[in-house]
Parts: structure tokens; C-alpha cells; sequence
């Protein structure tokens, strides 16, 4: 029995390409989506095994994209078999769509074979990583350095100060310590975070959902 596939992606002529192409498969494409409107609702006309959808589409509705469909659709229906496929190989992308749930991340410069390995192990049921993916994946998990494992009392409350936008010597102020003792403080945290610039602190803690009124909810 073949797997039935629905396929949501604005470029037309890539779809056409992969509906042919998975045939040989024995993977039959039984609908198609040029946009995410109304994607829900015919989701749950055809009922497909597996929906494989792209994450960007020219829509209108610009705040809109394929990870909010897939969080929609997985709360109306949990068991879900999602596979993201997408051109970008943004790892807050990726991980993104593994944490709402998808089942699978495939890049479009990734070949039939793999979106055929990745449909079939999805369509079980199974969480799928292509070796593209896998590596993106593992790459990110070793740069990944959270603040509140790293850093000690003080030098996490200097990073979220820092992260919010205040000025060395506010830091110092807020913390009754020298401006000196806040630019080593600064120093280390730079070296342990692998970041360098004020934004890259801000760009950190938001990464992390860390904001000096969580620290405080803590202390």
C-alpha cells in the first residue's frame, strides 16, 4: 500500500518535481497546497498519512508561516505526522520544528531518497533526522552555552543587566560593585558565552528566555 503524502509549497513547479519524483517511490502525493490558507481544513478532508510542508510561503498574511500551521494543526490533532521541508538551514528553524512537534526536518537541497527515507519513517510514526539535519543539529549542541549553567551569581546578574541594555556603569551601580570589577566580570562572561557585543548578550537571553525579572522571581 503506498503512503498517502499531502504536500504544501508555494513553488509550483517544485511540487510538480517531488509528486513525480516520490511516485517512483510508491509514495502517492494525494493533495497539494500553493498557500497556507484553508490548509487546516482540507488536512482534515483528505486525511493524508504524512503532511510535508514548507516553512516560508508568500502569503498576505505575512505573520503567518508553515511552523504556526503545524502548531495549529498538532493541537487539533496530536498524532499529526509532520515533516517540515524547507530551503533554510536555520537551527532555531530546525529546532523549532521538532519542538511544535514535526517529526522530520528535510532541506530541499537534500535528495528524493532522503524525503523518501524521511516520509516512511515518519508515516510510522518516528522522528526522522537527515544527515544534513543530524549534523546542523550536533554542530549547534556544542555552541550552545547557556548562561544560568556557566555562569556563577554574579556574573549572571551582570550578563541580564547587560542583556536589557544598561550601560557598564549602571551595572556597576545596580550591583554596588566597581566599574572595574563589572569589566572583569564582563571580560569572563564574554570568554564562557564565546559572545563579544552588547547585542550578542541581548541576542542570548532572549535565545534562552532569560530577563532580569525571571532572575529576580528566583532569588
Amino acid at each position: 500500500m503506498s503512503i498517502r503524502v499531502f504536500l504544501a509549497d508555494d513553488h509550483r513547479l517544485l511540487v510538480e518535481g517531488f509528486r513525480h519524483a516520490l511516485k517512483d517511490f510508491n509514495i502517492d502525493v494525494v493533495e497539494v497546497a500553493y498557500s497556507l490558507e484553508g490548509l487546516i481544513d482540507r488536512y482534515f478532508e483528505v486525511k493524508p498519512d504524512v503532511l510535508v510542508i514548507d516553512v516560508r510561503f508568500d502569503s498576505k498574511n505575512v505573520a503567518e508561516n508553515g511552523l504556526d500551521i503545524c502548531e495549529e494543526l498538532l493541537a487539533k490533532d496530536p498524532k499529526a505526522k509532520i515533516i517540515v521541508f524547507s530551503q533554510f538551514d536555520d537551527q532555531y528553524i530546525i529546532e523549532g520544528a521538532y519542538k511544535i512537534g514535526a517529526l522530520a526536518f528535510v532541506l530541499k537541497d537534500e535528495s528524493t531518497e532522503i524525503l523518501d527515507q524521511a516520509i516512511r519513517t515518519v508515516a510510522e510514526g518516528r522522528e526522522f533526522f537527515s544527515p544534513q539535519v543530524a549534523q546542523l543539529l550536533a554542530r549547534s549542541s556544542v555552541k550552545d552555552r547557556n548562561p544560568t549553567k556557566l555562569l556563577d551569581e554574579k556574573e549572571l546578574r551582570a550578563f541580564l543587566l547587560t542583556a536589557d541594555g544598561e550601560s557598564l556603569a549602571d551595572v556597576a551601580e545596580a550591583m554596588d560593585l566597581s566599574t572595574k570589577t563589572v569589566g572583569n566580570l564582563l571580560k569572563s562572561i564574554k570568554a564562557k558565552l564565546d559572545i563579544d557585543t552588547p547585542a550578542d548578550f541581548t541576542k542570548v537571553a532572549i535565545r534562552f528566555g532569560l530577563t532580569t525579572t525571571e532572575l529576580k522571581s528566583k532569588s
